[in-house]
């Protein structure tokens, strides 16, 4: 990769929530990119997305180092953050269910290897394009992909925010789908939470000027840009670029 250098930006903010329940990891130094979104209420909700901060990032580092490969280190740390926050769960009082989202992204020699869980979203921005990475797992959207509904009936149901998989999920069969990529350089990897994902289109991932900005300059105006949309979640957001060198 010595076409180019790496360069990150990440920023979280509460909106208009009275608490903030988004975590994310922009770590260069162990290669680890992640946005996480708790859900159940202020402490069940905090306590998640802390914990999926902390264990993916940790088991991801143990396990490349032990010489796994990426797809398998992948959903050894994603299993391992769902284990500890089902348990946790377990320990609150009146045994209350949390959860949350995560996507995320690892660095293995030449390539990065992006999955997710929920509704948080990732996106390669490649010149003129923009692709999304990761599939929501909101039960619209799974019946959307098999047909039943239409994109747009989709986007308007009473399921577009109810999850079938998530860490935390007890009931989940099977783990995230992992997407692996070779950056090139002028690429930009977008990581975002859905209150930010939910208010931005791919246009203003082209035009808004991130193939120049400071990667941490951009995810600001990213932010902002959901927060004057009128996005009234949490709203988180991590870029990586790649920079010619």
């Amino acid at each position: 990769m010595a076409e180019f250098v790496i360069r990150v930006g990440g920023r979280s903010a509460q909106g208009r929530r009275p608490n903030n329940e988004d975590r994310f990891v922009a770590d260069p130094d162990r290669h680890v990119f992640l946005v996480a979104d708790g859900m159940g209420g202020q402490e069940g909700g905090e306590q998640a997305s802390g914990l999926a901060a902390d264990i993916i990032p940790r088991v991801l580092s143990d396990r490349l180092a032990a010489l796994d490969d990426a797809p398998n280190a992948v959903q050894k740390a994603l299993a391992e953050a769902n284990q500890a926050i089902i348990d946790a769960g377990q320990r609150q009082s009146g045994n209350r269910k949390m959860g949350t989202t995560a996507v995320l992204a690892v660095q293995l020699d030449d390539r990065f290897y992006v999955a997710g869980l929920g509704d948080s979203r990732a996106y390669l921005v490649r010149a003129d394009r923009v692709e999304q990475l990761t599939v929501d797992h909101t039960v619209a959207d799974a019946l959307a992909r098999n047909g039943t509904l239409t994109p747009d009936q989709a986007k308007n149901s009473p399921w577009r925010n109810v999850l079938y998989k998530f860490l935390g999920c007890a009931e989940m069969a099977e783990g995230a789908e992992v997407r692996p990529f070779t950056p090139r350089a002028g690429d930009r990897l977008v990581l975002g939470s859905d209150g930010l994902t939910n208010f931005l289109t791919d246009d203003d991932l082209i035009r808004s000027g991130g193939h120049q900005a400071n990667p941490q300059e951009w995810a600001d105006q990213l932010v902002e840009a959901a927060l004057g949309r009128g996005s009234k979640d949490n709203v988180t957001c991590v870029v990586v670029a790649f920079d010619r060198e």
